[in-house]
């Protein structure tokens, strides 16, 4: 009995014991759980700490470079220069020139033989860049919003906000680099200084007048890829979705374009109202935006803004919500000097366009073909006057001749603008105009399938409700109109026809 009684009481104490253990395991877990969250939020922190080390910056760099001059030569041009250099190489030791190398010569061709061997030895198939995509090193390492770039924003060592004059200097450097092999002669300049403001020069501007979905970020994005330019994108988008044509905006809306173009943001306050909550407004300007991506309120700095927008020799702007009569006013000032490229598209391919865009449909002047149609003809009869007053500042171009041959219209388009073609535009052409990529406001197109899309796509009785509220302003501009279904859909069929702007 007494030995019954001795298990009794140690089974006893030996449960409340386990009891016990059971619940300080179970106060522990929840601390452990509680410090292991932590731990993991410190390593989370510490890792991107360590993704924006000046070290971690050099190795995307050397990565950058890496995957770009490993990548052996893909295009047909390329294998052809490839073959001239195998030659004159041949050529270069058959005659004995190879005796006369120095030293460091010597070494620097055998490097080069090097990299010349890793083409071939090294499997790069996954790293390299497409062959649309292949750009110089600057534009290649380019990374998108949110990212890391190479160059992390120079800040003030005693409180960590942006060092505005480093951001200033390092900009200006870059656009020295950039434009270091430029062509003057076409802008009537004899150097960059000539197109500075801050220098005392006077930059060339340019603006694209048109409306909603007619390409006009693909021609905006066409003149921001030279170097060196400031893209005012969009200055009136906090009027939302209504077309100026006079009072009671135009007065404000005259004034905001100036302010910019003359790099003037001060009073500006709705704009940058604006902005705080739509921050595509500045991301478009992306020698702005990569400094305003890792410090938002730098876009909102009217001060930085316009020292900013001075550095550039080159300004672009294109408005989509203010009619080409309003523009008189900016084409008579020629401390300005504006040239403007007035944008026109067939409004079957707009209306098409604008069906997938939701905020399109609520505002009539988006929606409404007649209204369209009525702006077609007075940007005509506009045209018609200010190209008497101001033939070498005012050009119109239709969407469609941009679309159907982009290089050869760019480059008189470049013309007309004072603009030397760059590589760099070269490049944005041949990568934006034969690569789809889907989106409603993405530039990658098969240009040449995008103008006549809407006969495909649209329902004719909807094309004949649009080409009898549009007959006068398709008239003026050189479409035609289909005749029925089948004519529209008809190889037969070319909806573009010439024109001629008269007074």
């Amino acid at each position: 009995m007494a030995t019954n009684t001795i298990l009794k009481a140690f089974t006893g104490s030996f449960r409340n014991r386990f009891q016990m253990m059971l619940e300080l395991s179970e106060v522990y877990k929840r601390e452990a759980f509680r410090r292991r969250d932590k731990l993991t939020e410190l390593i989370k922190e510490q890792a991107e700490r360590a993704s924006k080390s000046e070290l971690a910056a050099k190795m995307r760099v050397a990565k950058g470079f890496y995957t770009l001059e490993m990548a052996p030569p893909v295009q047909s041009g390329e294998m052809k220069k490839l073959a001239e250099d195998l030659k004159l190489l041949k050529d270069f030791f058959k005659t004995g020139c190879h005796k006369f190398l120095t030293v460091k010569q010597a070494w620097l061709l055998i490097l080069v033989a090097i990299e010349i061997g890793l083409w071939f030895f090294l499997d790069n198939t996954n790293n390299r860049p497409y062959p649309e995509s292949r750009r110089n090193i600057r534009n290649f390492l380019r990374v998108e919003d949110g990212d890391d770039n190479f160059q992390p924003l120079p800040t003030n060592p005693y409180d960590g906000s942006p060092n505005i004059d480093k951001i200033l200097e390092k900009t200006r450097s870059k656009i020295n680099f950039d434009l270091s092999d430029y062509n003057y002669t076409h802008s009537g300049a004899r150097r960059l200084q000539d197109l500075l403001m801050e220098s005392g020069g006077k930059p060339l501007r340019s603006i694209i007048i048109s409306t909603w979905r007619s390409g006009t970020t693909f021609l905006g994005d066409i003149l921001n890829a030279i170097p060196g330019n400031f893209y005012h994108y969009e200055p009136l988008l906090k009027y939302e979705i209504i077309q100026i044509r006079g009072q009671p905006h135009a007065d404000k809306a005259m004034s905001t374009i100036k302010g910019m173009l003359n790099c003037n943001f001060n009073g500006m306050e709705d704009y940058f109202e604006y902005g705080k909550t739509h921050w595509h407004q500045f991301s478009h300007n992306i020698r702005l935006w990569d400094h305003c991506k890792y410090k938002k309120d730098l876009c909102l700095d009217a001060d930085f803004t316009s020292r900013f927008c001075k550095l550039f020799p080159f300004q672009s702007m294109k408005i989509v919500r203010l009619r080409l009569n309003l523009i008189r006013d900016i084409l008579e000032d020629n401390e300005l000097n504006v040239k403007v490229v007035l944008l026109i598209r067939d409004p079957r391919g707009v209306m098409q366009s604008r069906q997938h865009r939701d905020f399109c449909q609520p505002a009539p002047d988006c929606w409404q073909p007649e209204l369209l149609c009525a702006d077609m003809i007075s940007d005509y009869v506009a045209a018609g006057r200010l190209l008497q007053k101001f033939p070498d500042r005012l050009m119109a171009l239709r969407y469609e001749e941009l679309a159907l041959d982009p290089n050869s219209t760019t480059h008189q388009l470049f013309k007309f603008l004072g603009l030397s073609m760059q590589s760099s535009v070269s490049e944005f052409l041949h990568s934006h105009t034969n690569l789809e990529v889907a989106g409603v406001s993405s530039t990658f197109r098969i240009s040449r399938d995008v103008p006549f899309r809407w006969r495909n796509v649209l329902d004719f009785d909807y094309v004949e409700e649009i080409q009898m509220a549009c007959k006068e302003a398709m008239d003026l501009w050189g479409y035609r109109r289909a005749h029925n279904a089948t004519h529209m859909t008809s190889k037969e069929f070319h909806p573009l026809e010439k024109y001629v702007i008269t007074p």
